[in-house]
């Protein structure tokens, strides 16, 4: 059975996210802003074609509006099949718990979302010690994840991975290992 209050808080909640007053959706959708503030009120339900409006608007499944149940912070299977892919893995970025639960999403995503989460940690210099995905990358993720750090300035401290590293990473980026110390050299920087 149909929750029309929880219904009625998603259609809210997502008019709120998108910075949307009632009468702007209503407008939207070519409906009275008293038909918007009903359904954010739980009395009544969109029909179902201003249902399949409000999922083009807002970016989400019918099954999201329509389902009673929450979605949990940390269900990524789920949110990746309800709400735009590239706004789920903003938000994992945002929610600060990388480190703990980056393992949970990364293998839900595809080669070029995994690549834009790895670029996002490196770039964006995000608190996140490269020894906690290292282990998660394919062999052209870590390239590519390498080829950054040799050519921007970063924190990134490559020693705690040392010896996951193959020869021919530390070769690109110009590290041995030699009398008990692990040299580092690239654009001129030398790590000891």
């Amino acid at each position: 059975m149909l929750n029309l209050e929880k219904i009625g808080n998603k259609i809210a909640d997502l008019r709120k996210q998108n910075n949307m007053l009632q009468n702007e959706l209503a407008d939207r959708l070519y409906v009275t802003h008293q038909a918007v503030s009903k359904w954010e009120n739980g009395k009544s339900i969109p029909s179902i074609e201003i249902l399949y409006e409000i999922t083009k608007l807002f970016q989400v499944s019918i099954d999201y509006l329509l389902d009673d149940s929450d979605i949990r912070d940390d269900d990524y299977e789920t949110q990746l099949r309800i709400f735009p892919r590239d706004s789920v893995i903003r938000k994992f970025i945002n929610r600060g718990h990388l480190e703990k639960e980056i393992d949970k999403i990364f293998y839900l995503l595809n080669t070029a979302e995994r690549l834009q989460l790895v670029e996002m940690i490196v770039l964006e210099n995000l608190s996140i010690p490269i020894e906690a995905y290292w282990h998660l990358l394919s062999s052209e993720e870590r390239i590519h994840v390498l080829g950054l750090v040799k050519k921007r300035d970063t924190n990134i401290d490559l020693t705690s991975i040392f010896q996951q590293m193959t020869r021919e990473e530390r070769r690109l980026i110009g590290m041995d290992f030699g009398k008990g110390m692990i040299h580092v050299n690239f654009n001129n920087k030398k790590k000891e």
